[in-house]
């Protein structure tokens, strides 16, 4: 399906014209997730609507620190005339009960995932955007919607946790002045963010992660590295897997390597891997190949199978893309 351009005026009559609002995002939201459903659903709040913002596994630890993270939903309370889905590319893993759409809802499809189809009634899709909370942030000012400081911080949040904090390729100068903008009129606070996002950890979760890291391993090729986690493991620790998210960004680190792979044995007979592209590799290319997709730099896929089965799957792949672009070390998807 090809996307038409963004309809962001379409976008903007709805918000204003609409009374109820069901507001959800992908399974196993991150911070880019969370905090656009809870900076628009705020905002549309404060215009006197209706709004469950729903996230059906609970909050996050990581991000119980945002501001008025309390009135999000782990179920709906009322029948939406708007569903919205932000930040999440396939209509199949939007984390929305079936039962909101009985009644037809108004489907709106707000995201920056380059594979996003336009699954929405009404698409406001735009993969340039370095993060959703990027896409929300302007919405907001452009259809002068109400923001605060909450609605900064979700907002700040959403942007800096897409952006590795301003590491990321996708960091532009409209990302940068975004985030400015937020910080000098809202008088939120980076240094906060960053620590509760990134700096905080549980006990568990660091053992975790020596267990996980003994398990690196670095392809012959040098080009690639990849490591696991299985159910064993998991269970040992109960660690929420909000904090093994980024475990991943460990195997891009090593000097040389061009795409980097976690294996998490979510459920037997379920593997969830996160790919990771410093280089030139599009990884949502790769990723896309067993049905997932993403971002160049940062992509991700589910696979039914053991966790033997579907390394071994994965890995040979990756081993025959790499020896069918030896000599290639610009962009091997272009």
């Amino acid at each position: 399906m090809t996307l038409n351009a963004p309809s962001w005026e379409k976008v903007i009559a709805i918000l204003k014209e609409y009374q109820r609002f069901a507001l959800g995002c992908h399974l196993h939201p991150d911070g880019d997730g969370i905090g656009s459903v809870l900076a628009l659903g705020l905002s549309l709040q404060k215009l006197g609507k209706q709004v469950d913002m729903i996230l059906p596994e609970g909050i996050p630890v990581t991000f119980g620190f945002l501001p008025e993270i309390n009135q999000t939903v782990t179920y709906p309370t009322l029948q939406p005339e708007v569903v919205i889905s932000l930040d999440c590319a396939e209509r199949d893993r939007l984390q929305l009960p079936d039962e909101l759409f009985r009644t037809d809802p108004l489907l709106v499809n707000i995201d920056h995932h380059i594979s996003n189809d336009g699954f929405g009634q009404v698409n406001l899709v735009l993969p340039a955007a370095a993060a959703t909370g990027q896409i929300v942030y302007q919405l907001l000012k452009k259809a002068s919607l109400p923001m605060d400081s909450p609605i900064a911080t979700a907002l700040y949040t959403a942007i800096a946790t897409d952006t590795g904090f301003f590491r990321y390729a996708n960091t532009t100068g409209e990302v940068l002045s975004a985030a400015a903008q937020l910080v000098a009129d809202y008088q939120i606070s980076p240094s906060l963010i960053a620590e509760r996002v990134y700096e905080e950890r549980s006990f568990a979760s660091l053992r975790l992660l020596a267990e996980v890291l003994a398990t690196l391993q670095v392809a012959d090729n040098t080009r690639y590295a990849w490591m696991y986690l299985n159910q064993e493991m998991a269970r040992k620790y109960e660690v929420e897997l909000e904090e093994i998210e980024n475990y991943v960004n460990y195997t891009s680190s090593i000097r040389g390597i061009e795409v980097g792979l976690f294996f998490k044995e979510t459920n037997p007979g379920e593997v969830k891997i996160s790919w990771r592209s410093k280089a030139s590799v599009d990884v949502s290319r790769l990723a896309s190949h067993f049905g997932g997709g993403g971002h160049a730099r940062a992509a991700g896929c589910s696979i039914n199978g053991s966790l033997t089965t579907v390394m071994a799957e994965v890995l040979a792949y990756l081993q025959n893309y790499f020896e069918a672009n030896k000599e290639e070390k610009a962009d091997l998807l272009a």
